[in-house]
């Protein structure tokens, strides 16, 4: 249809009345087909020109958007939006010509609160940007049913691991309960060796210190999302790290090698909560590697993520194991309390990040952390490669 409406359009002078009659009815008929299509979806669509100015509203964006003008045709797209967080959003959008991905906004529309969806296309032609779409999603529902959901599979889970953390707790109990009564039964027939008493006392501050592990990486395990993000330097985290486990490490007869990538750009990072996560990731690997063996930390930009790679040379995972080892409570070893990983997958999805593990028995593993690059930094770097 619309090269057919080209060359009527370049043979307009040869076109009589009826023709052009035809012709203008057509484009009509074009345009009513399309502004109908539009208004029959279930999501807004509001149309920008190139300068940002709204050329057009199907009914569910009138009905969806807070606006300032009962008709806002003609005037630049934020300033007819009336909502400040939503209008700045595409204003943004519509200015750097980027377009916006989809974001969640709380809205107070005609006494209702609703949570709108709202996302910026670039509308392209032949390679030339003509214009934007702002698409807009009533998504108050979903969003409901979703934290109705989370709200489930938390209470779910705190169950499990309460039940896992009460029977964490019985075996360190019981031992401390056996020699409190053989402490009390020398005493009590004055017969007491210090030696005695000195290794019981021993046991019972380990057991107690196991206790205190168990009852911390719990909390942290179940605590809501508390991670405060700032810009951090994920680099001089690690350097920080492998210092502070320098003894270790050299003790584990374990040589650190770091392939630190240097145009890795700033990170939106809680240090203290990624610390914690990447040093459980590193004991896991020295404890892996008990005759010694080469531990490799790795970052690297790779598009819009950066990884960090933590791998070792030790006995590696099972294959029938590595689907259990982010469960609460589950471990190989006698020591721990079996929520390290748990703990560590939190953190990492906390940072909006993703978790994954490669493991050959007999030749070691790979933990692999990888975190978004913040918006700001996606543009430099796009702009540095252009």
């Amino acid at each position: 249809m619309k090269k057919h409406l080209l060359r009527a359009v370049k043979s307009i002078d040869r076109l009589d009345n009826s023709q052009l009659h035809s012709l203008v009815d057509e484009l009509v008929g074009g345009n009513q087909l399309l502004e109908a299509v539009l208004s029959s979806l279930p999501g807004g669509v509001m149309v920008a020109d190139p300068r940002g100015k709204v050329i057009f509203m199907n009914n569910p964006a009138r009905r969806l958007l807070p606006l300032s003008s009962p008709d806002p045709v003609d005037m630049n797209v934020w300033e007819a939006i009336s909502s400040a967080d939503l209008s700045l959003y595409v204003r943004r959008a519509l200015e750097e010509d980027s377009g916006a991905p989809m974001r969640d906004f709380p809205i107070r529309l005609r006494e209702r609160n609703l949570i709108l969806s709202c996302g910026v296309l670039p509308l392209v032609d032949q390679g030339h940007i003509i214009g934007n779409m702002v698409y807009l999603e009533d998504v108050s529902e979903l969003r409901a049913e979703e934290a109705r959901l989370k709200r489930a599979e938390s209470l779910a889970s705190l169950t499990t691991m309460a039940a896992g953390v009460a029977h964490e707790i019985k075996n360190p109990l019981a031992s401390m309960s056996i020699h409190l009564q053989l402490m009390r039964r020398q005493l009590d027939n004055n017969c007491s060796d210090p030696d005695e008493i000195r290794e019981a006392l021993e046991i019972l501050e380990e057991e107690t210190e196991r206790l205190n592990t168990i009852v911390s990486d719990y909390l942290v395990a179940v605590h809501p999302g508390s991670s405060q993000l700032r810009d951090g330097d994920i680099n001089s985290l690690i350097k920080d790290l492998v210092q502070f486990l320098r003894f270790e490490t050299d003790e584990a007869g374990v040589e650190v090698v770091q392939l630190l990538d240097e145009k890795i750009p700033v990170l939106s990072l809680d240090e203290g909560a990624m610390k914690m996560a990447l040093l459980n990731l590193v004991k896991n690997a020295v404890s892996a590697m008990p005759n010694g063996g080469e531990l490799r930390l790795q970052t690297r930009l790779e598009g819009t993520l950066v990884h960090i790679e933590i791998s070792d040379t030790g006995s590696g995972i099972p294959e029938e194991l590595l689907g259990k080892i982010f469960e609460p409570f589950f471990t190989t070893r006698n020591t721990g309390s079996g929520l390290g990983l748990t703990v560590v997958y939190k953190v990492v999805r906390e940072h909006g990040g993703d978790l994954q593990v490669d493991s050959i028995p007999g030749r070691g593993s790979t933990f692999r952390i990888s975190l978004p690059v913040p918006q700001r930094e996606k543009k430099l770097l796009s702009g540095g490669n252009m």
